[in-house]
């Protein structure tokens, strides 16, 4: 009774890059979740977030520490001290740990191995004093390599959750040693297991949890459908996300004739570029960018479209998408669902049952596609009520968290 206790009163130490985001609002879904089930944690972020987050941010009541930014008097001041406290009684590890920021980290992302190495000091110091047991880190690459870095001198397991560029565009080696030290690896796609499997060779286990999502904020409701139909087609404004070719297949859809509107909500480095490509291809007037909104303001607008387009590719850095998690809120609103077969999105959409799948960086088929839908309103509605239960069955926010407790207080 006594052992039982004690796992489930476990310290989890979290470390996230950049926190609170909403292009990474699973991650915020996750820790509310892990609260609302009694799991005890503090959260460590490698920078500050944005200020426009979702209102269910204020519900987050764990402790939020952020590593310096900046390497000052102070932090130096600090980490020398914890390099005393902790590193006399672990010399080697703490010599061992510090051969490894400055050989293996010069191949980190954002960092150089001068403030890797204070900020690993100053987390040490502050893991030593919270009593954390275990870490896990969102990312395999920045937040994992400080979680690996802090596990092997405080001598507490770690974890971590790989997602989709963090494994695919990281230096393999790396990812390897990553997982060839942690107690268990989490992933959100099981073509994602596949790849960890095949880099890890050895018997870390590597887990598919999926992102889950609360129904109960993603309701279809009863408004109106917009007339003409509506796509509505949710992402950042980079690369991998395709909307340059959604906007090609609204051309090839106008030209055919078809009478539809198309929402493109979020925000990222191609607005200027979609801006000119939607205004020389005539299509001001149909195709619309919208701009980033919280969950409270892009509910709506599901409720009002006729299917959601997802034209993820996989770039020439191997970069991509694993299940975007716009496609499972789609699927919650009573969405049909046309996509591509890239990654794990055939693990969400079921081709011709909840949704269209079509091949990757191919806007006539992605048109095609689309008119299919838009023609059939009949054929929309049923694969969209599909959806949701196809959604409801997989994506679970409370089961699959549930399972990440569970893997956290073992």
């Amino acid at each position: 009774m006594k052992n039982n206790y004690l796992k489930q009163h476990k310290l989890t130490g979290i470390l996230v890059s950049g926190f609170p985001r909403i292009s990474e609002t699973f991650i915020l879904n996750e820790l509310l979740q892990l609260q609302y089930q009694g799991a005890r944690f503090e959260i460590f972020a490698l920078k500050p977030g944005q200020k426009n987050v979702h209102a269910d941010f204020q519900k987050l009541y764990a402790p939020l520490h952020y590593l310096p930014n900046r390497v000052t008097i102070s932090v130096i001041l600090q980490g020398l001290l914890a390099a005393f406290n902790l590193g006399l009684s672990r010399r080697k590890k703490f010599l061992r740990v510090l051969g490894q920021i400055w050989i293996g980290g010069k191949k980190e992302r954002d960092y150089t191995r001068w403030q890797s190495t204070w900020r690993w000091l100053w987390l040490c110091d502050k893991l030593a004093e919270s009593g954390i047991t275990h870490l896990h880190a969102h990312f395999a690459h920045d937040p994992a390599s400080m979680a690996h870095w802090a596990s092997q001198l405080l001598d507490i397991p770690f974890s971590f959750t790989g997602h989709a560029k963090d494994i695919y565009c990281y230096p393999q080696e790396l990812l390897q040693q990553k997982i060839h030290a942690a107690q268990f690896v989490v992933t959100c796609t099981h073509h994602n297991v596949g790849n960890l499997q095949d880099v890890s060779q050895n018997g870390t286990p590597i887990h598919c949890l999926y992102h889950g999502i609360d129904f109960d904020k993603f309701q279809p409701g009863n408004a109106p459908k917009a007339d003409p139909p509506m796509l509505i087609s949710v992402g950042r404004l980079i690369e991998k996300k395709g909307f340059e070719y959604l906007i090609e297949a609204c051309k090839f859809l106008k030209n055919n004739g078809l009478d539809f509107s198309c929402e493109i909500v979020g925000d990222g480095p191609l607005r200027e570029k979609l801006a000119a490509q939607i205004s020389d291809a005539g299509l001001r007037d149909t195709v619309f960018l919208r701009g980033q909104l919280t969950h409270s303001e892009l509910v709506p607008l599901y409720q009002r479209a006729a299917m959601f387009v997802s034209a993820n590719f996989i770039t020439e850095s191997g970069d991509r998408d694993g299940i975007p998690n716009v496609i499972i809120e789609a699927m919650a609103m009573e969405l049909p669902v046309v996509s591509t077969t890239i990654s794990g999105i055939p693990e969400a959409v079921a081709n011709g049952e909840t949704g269209l799948l079509v091949s990757e960086k191919n806007s006539e088929e992605l048109a095609a596609a689309i008119e299919q839908l838009l023609v059939d309103a009949t054929d929309r509605m049923q694969m969209g009520k599909a959806a949701r239960r196809r959604a409801m069955a997989l994506f679970s926010l409370q089961n699959n968290v549930q399972k990440l407790k569970e893997l956290l207080v073992a």
